[in-house]
Protein backbone atom coordinates (compact mmCIF):
# COMPACT_ATOMS: atom_id res chain seq x y z
CA UNK A 1 0.00 0.00 0.00
CA UNK A 2 2.74 2.45 0.67
CA UNK A 3 4.26 2.23 -2.60
CA UNK A 4 1.25 2.31 -3.84
CA UNK A 5 0.43 5.63 -2.24
CA UNK A 6 4.09 7.42 -2.46
CA UNK A 7 3.90 6.69 -6.32
CA UNK A 8 0.15 8.51 -6.95
CA UNK A 9 1.79 12.59 -7.41
CA UNK A 10 -2.09 13.23 -9.33
CA UNK A 11 -3.60 12.01 -5.88
CA UNK A 12 -4.39 15.42 -4.40
CA UNK A 13 -6.28 14.52 -1.47
CA UNK A 14 -7.97 11.02 0.50
CA UNK A 15 -11.12 11.31 2.49
CA UNK A 16 -10.52 8.94 6.06
CA UNK A 17 -13.94 8.34 6.77
CA UNK A 18 -14.30 8.56 10.64
CA UNK A 19 -17.62 6.88 12.63
CA UNK A 20 -18.75 9.88 15.05
CA UNK A 21 -20.17 7.23 17.15
CA UNK A 22 -17.55 5.04 18.38
CA UNK A 23 -13.69 5.45 19.47
CA UNK A 24 -10.34 6.22 17.52
CA UNK A 25 -9.32 2.59 16.51
CA UNK A 26 -5.69 1.38 16.23
CA UNK A 27 -6.03 0.99 12.39
CA UNK A 28 -7.46 4.46 11.87
CA UNK A 29 -4.09 5.53 13.55
CA UNK A 30 -2.19 3.14 11.53
CA UNK A 31 -3.33 4.42 8.27
CA UNK A 32 -3.07 8.33 9.51
CA UNK A 33 0.56 7.32 10.15
CA UNK A 34 0.64 5.71 6.24
CA UNK A 35 -0.24 8.58 4.50
CA UNK A 36 1.96 10.50 6.83
CA UNK A 37 4.99 8.23 5.49
CA UNK A 38 4.29 8.38 2.00
CA UNK A 39 3.54 11.94 1.82
CA UNK A 40 -0.13 11.87 0.90
CA UNK A 41 -2.48 14.18 1.86
CA UNK A 42 -5.65 13.44 3.85
CA UNK A 43 -9.04 15.08 5.56
CA UNK A 44 -10.41 13.39 8.04
CA UNK A 45 -14.34 13.49 7.60
CA UNK A 46 -16.65 12.27 10.73
CA UNK A 47 -19.98 10.18 9.63
CA UNK A 48 -23.07 9.77 11.17
CA UNK A 49 -22.89 12.71 13.20
CA UNK A 50 -26.66 12.34 13.56
CA UNK A 51 -26.27 9.70 15.83
CA UNK A 52 -24.12 11.77 18.50
CA UNK A 53 -25.39 13.71 21.39
CA UNK A 54 -24.66 17.22 20.74
CA UNK A 55 -22.06 17.74 23.70
CA UNK A 56 -20.45 14.02 22.95
CA UNK A 57 -19.74 15.06 19.44
CA UNK A 58 -18.35 18.22 20.21
CA UNK A 59 -15.78 16.18 22.56
CA UNK A 60 -15.45 14.05 19.60
CA UNK A 61 -14.45 16.74 17.43
CA UNK A 62 -12.26 18.25 19.50
CA UNK A 63 -10.15 14.78 19.79
CA UNK A 64 -9.94 14.29 16.00
CA UNK A 65 -9.12 18.11 15.85
CA UNK A 66 -6.50 17.57 18.38
CA UNK A 67 -5.34 14.58 16.11
CA UNK A 68 -5.23 16.06 13.02
CA UNK A 69 -2.25 18.71 14.33
CA UNK A 70 -0.22 15.55 15.15
CA UNK A 71 0.14 14.46 12.10
CA UNK A 72 2.26 16.10 8.94
CA UNK A 73 0.56 15.24 5.92
CA UNK A 74 -3.22 16.27 7.31
CA UNK A 75 -5.45 18.69 6.07
CA UNK A 76 -6.02 20.87 9.43
CA UNK A 77 -10.20 20.93 8.92
CA UNK A 78 -12.06 18.38 10.12
CA UNK A 79 -15.62 18.14 8.94
CA UNK A 80 -19.00 16.56 10.52
CA UNK A 81 -21.40 15.07 8.28
CA UNK A 82 -24.83 13.16 8.22
CA UNK A 83 -26.15 11.49 5.56
CA UNK A 84 -29.21 11.42 6.66
CA UNK A 85 -29.81 14.91 7.79
CA UNK A 86 -27.54 16.44 5.12
CA UNK A 87 -25.59 18.27 7.86
CA UNK A 88 -21.85 19.21 6.83
CA UNK A 89 -22.65 17.46 2.93
CA UNK A 90 -22.45 21.36 1.02
CA UNK A 91 -19.37 21.68 3.36
CA UNK A 92 -17.65 18.63 1.95
CA UNK A 93 -18.51 19.24 -1.64
CA UNK A 94 -17.34 22.21 -1.55
CA UNK A 95 -13.95 21.14 0.08
CA UNK A 96 -13.42 18.36 -2.98
CA UNK A 97 -14.64 20.90 -5.49
CA UNK A 98 -11.80 23.05 -4.53
CA UNK A 99 -9.18 19.90 -5.65
CA UNK A 100 -11.09 19.40 -8.97
CA UNK A 101 -9.18 20.51 -11.86
CA UNK A 102 -9.70 23.21 -13.81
Amino acid sequence: MFDFLRGRVVLRRVVLLLDARIELKASDHAVMDLFDAAAVAFQLVLTKIDGVKPDRLARKLAEVEAVVKTHAAAFPHVIATSSRTGAGIEELRGSLATLAPT
